[in-house]
């Protein structure tokens, strides 16, 4: 098993940019938080690829691990965090590509405008720091050493959703005013969800 170090906020930038680079028809992603919000995702971004919520027999030729596997795996291509330590495996390297770059900045516009997605996103979040937390060897996986700040970003996210009863750092360092900008911006994508539904269906019956 090989494993690429990625930073917090560069996870899902880099993920993007593998499955671009390969032919989508041989890549298959393993998440077990962020299925739903990926696929979401990489149909509003026109980008093909297989997702799986755990390991199962594939003729791919790259098996993505993109959150941390809960269990055992032989083979495949784990994410790991530069704080992280996973014993037994191979340290693969990538090449940044700056055009590849940008996809983070188009993520962002994605998540800001759709409500569906913006929800997605912040459940996702929510449940990646939850096995962190809960499901995850402590020893190899530290949520104390996750920096919201900067995984956010990873989430399409300017600034960190709120997580109710657990904080990740001291709140200096995310204050509240911040997690209530989310929340306001999840209330206005949802109330201009309304506004155009509402037009919609008032042309409709006008018609």
């Amino acid at each position: 098993m090989n494993y690429i170090l990625v930073e917090q906020d560069e996870r899902l930038q880099l993920l993007i940019s593998i499955v671009k680079r390969i032919k989508s028809n041989t890549v298959v992603v393993f998440s077990e938080n962020q299925i739903n919000f990926l696929q979401e995702l990489f149909i509003l971004m026109g980008i093909k690829t297989n997702f799986r919520t755990y390991q199962q027999p594939a003729n791919q030729s790259l098996q993505i691990y993109y959150d941390p596997p809960l269990t055992e795996v032989k083979s495949g291509l784990v994410f790991v965090l530069p704080e992280e330590k996973i014993p037994n495996c191979t340290e693969s390297k990538l090449e940044k590509n700056k055009q590849e770059q940008f996809a983070t900045q188009e993520v962002m516009k994605l998540v800001s405008s759709n409500y569906n997605l913006n929800c997605l996103a912040e459940k996702a979040y929510k449940d990646f720091v939850y096995t962190y937390q809960h499901k995850l060897d402590q020893q190899n996986y530290d949520v104390l050493k996750l920096n919201p700040m900067r995984l956010c970003k990873s989430f399409g996210f300017e600034v960190t959703p709120k997580l109710n009863n657990f904080r990740l750092r001291p709140s200096k360092e995310y204050p509240q005013k911040q997690t209530k900008t989310n929340q306001t911006k999840s209330k206005k994508i949802k109330k201009q969800s309304k506004i155009v539904n509402k037009k919609v269906n008032t042309k409709k019956h006008k018609n």
